[in-house]
């Protein structure tokens, strides 16, 4: 068995310790210690939930619910759940949920890893489950052979003909910078034709790749018609200096789709110095929506909390803050809840900042 997986199984052991020894613990924690009829009624619902997830005369949705009572296997139940998981004949949720419980061993991997490389075996649920849990599971410290035969599955399962497999398989090779996965998407996007899976994620795993990589590729969705597009793509391209002016124009314009401004306030707060000078005059202006107003009004206080804003503009934002707060002519629901968020906002920003103190204690 490898390091890394005879790592997790240690992870396992200890768990298992954990929920053994609870009582030892509480103590240790100062919580209340588990009475031994609580430890006997828990050691039975496991037993009870184990039996039924096991037993296959038992309909798929009493199994699946007792798989969420099952708490940490022991060696007899994991050898159970591996001849599921590989069971053909067994339904794929079932399997799915089997193989998700199994401990991270060497079964483990070599048994979702063959389903995965056979297309006869498991439909897409299945498979998308896998390449999902698998991925999760497996660290960067895994042996360099074993990392390369996961990438490898990863990577015939691109062309996948399943949507949902094709789009995990994407997800999970782009999270480990997959240069094969990350080249795909990009020269798709760039060409604009035939994106192997829907657009929006394809910007979301190239932001998370890393989007100053991809600045010349994703530069042209900021015009793109579909609002979810234009959005993902504000989103990547805020902290491209050269990008910045066409993306603050898009949060100030009115006529741009609210969700595409939202997005833009809360990008642009993280990466541009004068964000204020513009996030400001939104919340100020009655004509500009209730939702955008009020991603101003937070994107705003984000900014102050993690980031130098001038004395004068925190008192301003202060004033704009008090004038929605106290306002009577806001009546609508929506607004009211605005209102009710600027009273929020207002308690916290008297109470954390000293020039905003500063400024209610003189006037």
């Amino acid at each position: 068995m490898n390091t890394a997986i005879r790592s997790n199984r240690i992870r396992g052991v200890m768990i298992a310790l954990v929920i053994s020894l609870g009582g030892a613990l509480d103590v240790a924690t100062g919580q209340t210690p588990m009475s031994a009829t609580e430890a006997a009624a828990y050691k039975e619902a496991k037993q009870t939930a184990t039996a039924t997830f096991l037993d296959r005369s038992r309909s798929r949705q009493e199994r699946l619910e007792a798989a969420k009572k099952l708490g940490y296997p022991d060696d007899a139940t994991f050898a159970a759940l591996l001849a599921i998981g590989v069971d053909q004949k067994e339904d794929d949720a079932i399997r799915a949920e089997a193989l998700r419980r199994h401990r991270y061993d060497d079964k483990y991997v070599a048994a979702v890893l063959k389903i995965l490389s056979d297309p006869d075996d498991g439909g897409e649920e299945l498979d998308s489950s896998l390449i999902e849990d698998i991925s999760r599971r497996t660290t960067f410290r895994i042996p360099t052979e074993l990392r390369q035969r996961i990438q490898a599955v990863f990577r015939s399962l691109l062309d996948d003909r399943r949507p949902r497999v094709r789009l995990h398989a994407y997800r999970a090779a782009v999270a480990a910078h997959d240069p094969v996965a990350v080249n795909r998407l990009a020269d798709s996007l760039r060409l604009g034709t035939n994106v192997p899976i829907p657009v929006v994620e394809a910007i979301d795993l190239l932001d998370q790749d890393g989007p100053l990589n991809h600045i010349a590729t994703l530069r042209p969705y900021l015009t793109n018609r579909d609002p979810q597009v234009q959005a993902r793509a504000t989103r990547a391209l805020a902290g491209d200096r050269e990008s910045r002016p066409a993306i603050v124009a898009l949060a100030r314009d009115a006529n741009t789709p609210e969700e595409v401004r939202v997005s833009a306030l809360r990008a642009l707060s993280r990466e541009d110095a004068e964000f204020p000078a513009y996030a400001i005059p939104l919340l100020e202006d009655p004509r500009t929506s209730t939702r955008v107003r009020e991603a101003a009004m937070k994107t705003v206080v984000g900014r102050m909390n993690y980031h130098a804003v001038s004395p004068a503009d925190q008192i301003r934002f202060a004033q704009a803050v008090e004038r929605i707060a106290t306002s009577p002519q806001i009546m609508a629901i929506e607004a009211e809840n605005l209102r009710e968020s600027a009273r929020q906002v207002q308690r916290y920003i008297r109470q954390s900042f000293p020039d905003v103190q500063k400024y209610y204690e003189t006037r």
